[in-house]
């Protein structure tokens, strides 16, 4: 089993974008995903002065090596 995680900031942009990187990256290793998970947090803003939500989305998968 191994895991990815992508993590976005919590925003219509945002989101398309990380839909946008989680589906090329499904097309690309076409795992079996076995189990999913979504986390809200904050994290600094670039600039430094202030923060701001960011969603994570964890992916657990197989591969055709892990089976």
């Amino acid at each position: 089993m191994q895991v990815q995680s992508f993590i976005g900031k919590v925003s219509i942009t945002g989101l398309q974008q990380m839909d946008h990187q989680i589906n090329e990256w499904l097309v690309k290793t076409t795992p079996k995903v076995t189990f999913v998970k979504q986390s809200f947090g904050t994290d600094l803003h670039h600039d430094g002065r202030a923060r701001e939500p960011i969603v994570v989305i964890t992916l657990w998968y197989e591969t055709g090596k892990d089976a």
